[in-house]
């Protein structure tokens, strides 16, 4: 596990960082690859179909990557002891929970799957989008879970290159079957779905066959251990919030949206969320690579190396966030292109994003010190600031901001959600999180770095 514990330049840091953030790009860009096709193929209205399911492969991804993130930090800091047989243990457990899960709740959406997609905010003309959709959705729950799983754990196993590798054959995978699917055989949303899930249990495998064969961590024998499952539960209940209060708030955007615009609405919600999935792939991708390198370091008591990592990964989501903001004012228009031709819905898209795309100048320090206080196993101060970013703000200003500037100030609640939040994050950053580095015996380090 040298790669956790050595010294590195920030151009090595990057080159560290690279792997996790691709990975994390292309997961962004299942749904977005679905999108594309289905609004090419298909038109508007199947395009607000598939934004209508968002809510469900929430729920998947976040209690996929509350047990990994969870877990993970767990594991890292067990490996950072030397404590290989226990890590294994709870690796072997985690993944036979997260499969009870998925079976269960892959049952209960087929059984339910109707009176979720009334729930869910579907009118009955988008009823014949949704419902291909949420089947073939959450009947492929299964590889869903796994797949994120994998790619989380590969890291904590110190080989993000596997993950990468993953993301790449799922979504070059994704990208043919969808052309196949709906552009050659017309299939609509069924086909995006079904190339999705296709794609996604391809990529599954791949790390499924690492983890029996070449990874540090193994498969062994294991019992349920209640208090370690409940702790990574805890711990990873950020990333779950994060998850799922998007699904929430996609779900609220569609129910205040459907109202002013009907189903072009819902299709300019879904265009930029699209946009919003791809860019904060970004700053996931830096958490992702960092988290592993923290609980890790903790495990070890090197503070060295963890001021090394917070330094780095401070620059570089300041030096994002400007890169981001600087493709959106000069590309915006081309990117919202790529889904919708000229019309009503390009001109409500257009709007929308002027006044979202003020997130990205915040959102990544947001998402950094959530997974750095999981990292660390403090769950709490990470679900603290999870929660106020992606839920709480969020539905306030969503009462808040559209009576005082009308429905403009529905695309302004996610920014101004992270704005509140940031100045949290910074003041349990310098209350706790400093804190605990101080804590540790490594001479070596000063805080002045971070």
């Amino acid at each position: 596990m040298d790669i956790f514990s050595k010294r590195m330049t920030y151009g090595q840091f990057i080159r560290y960082l690279m792997p996790s953030v691709m990975t994390m790009i292309f997961l962004s860009f299942y749904t977005t690859i679905d999108g594309f096709f289905v609004s090419q193929y298909a038109g508007s209205d199947a395009l607000a179909g598939i934004n209508i399911v968002i809510p469900v492969t929430c729920v998947i991804f976040g209690v996929s990557v509350m047990l990994a993130t969870g877990a993970g930090a767990i594991i890292g800091e067990h490996l950072g002891r030397k404590e290989e047989e226990k890590a294994n243990e709870i690796f072997s457990m985690v993944s036979f929970v997260l499969l009870l899960f998925s079976i269960a709740f892959s049952i209960l959406g087929i059984v339910f799957l109707k009176p979720i997609a009334v729930f869910l905010g579907s009118s009955d003309k988008l009823m014949q989008h949704v419902l291909p959709y949420a089947f073939v959705v959450f009947a492929g729950t299964i590889p869903m879970a796994f797949k994120l799983f994998f790619e989380y754990l590969v890291r904590t196993d110190g080989n993000p290159k596997v993950g990468l590798k993953m993301s790449t054959v799922g979504l070059i995978l994704n990208v043919i079957l969808d052309y196949l699917f709906v552009g050659v055989l017309k299939l609509g949303t069924f086909g995006a779905a079904l190339g999705t899930v296709l794609s996604i249990t391809a990529s599954a495998l791949i790390g499924l066959w690492y983890f029996m064969k070449y990874s540090n961590i193994r498969f062994c024998k294991s019992k349920i251990d209640w208090g370690v499952l409940w702790h990574s539960c805890t711990n990873g209940s950020s990333e779950m919030l994060t998850e799922l209060s998007t699904g929430i708030t996609t779900l609220l955007f569609n129910l205040i949206i459907i109202q002013q615009f009907g189903e072009d609405g819902v299709a300019a919600v879904t265009i930029i969320m699209y946009i919003y999935y791809f860019f904060i792939a970004f700053y996931m991708g830096i958490a992702v690579a960092a988290a592993p390198v923290v609980s890790y370091n903790y495990g070890a008591a090197n503070r060295a190396k963890i001021a090394e990592t917070l330094k780095y990964s401070f620059i570089t989501i300041g030096a994002t966030g400007l890169l981001i903001m600087g493709t959106l004012f000069v590309g915006g228009d081309f990117i919202i292109h790529l889904f919708i031709a000229e019309g009503h819905v390009f001109d409500l898209t257009k709007t929308a994003l002027f006044y979202f795309s003020p997130v990205f100048i915040f959102i990544g320090f947001n998402v950094f010190l959530s997974g750095y206080f999981t990292a660390l196993g403090d769950g709490l101060t990470s679900a603290v600031i999870s929660t106020l970013r992606s839920l709480i703000f969020v539905v306030l200003y969503l009462f808040l901001l559209p009576p005082m500037v009308e429905v403009n100030g529905v695309w302004m609640t996610m920014p101004m959600a992270e704005v509140s939040t940031i100045f949290i994050s910074a003041f349990l950053y310098l209350k706790k999180g400093r804190r605990v580095l101080q804590e540790l015996p490594s001479p070596s380090a000063s805080l002045s770095q971070i």
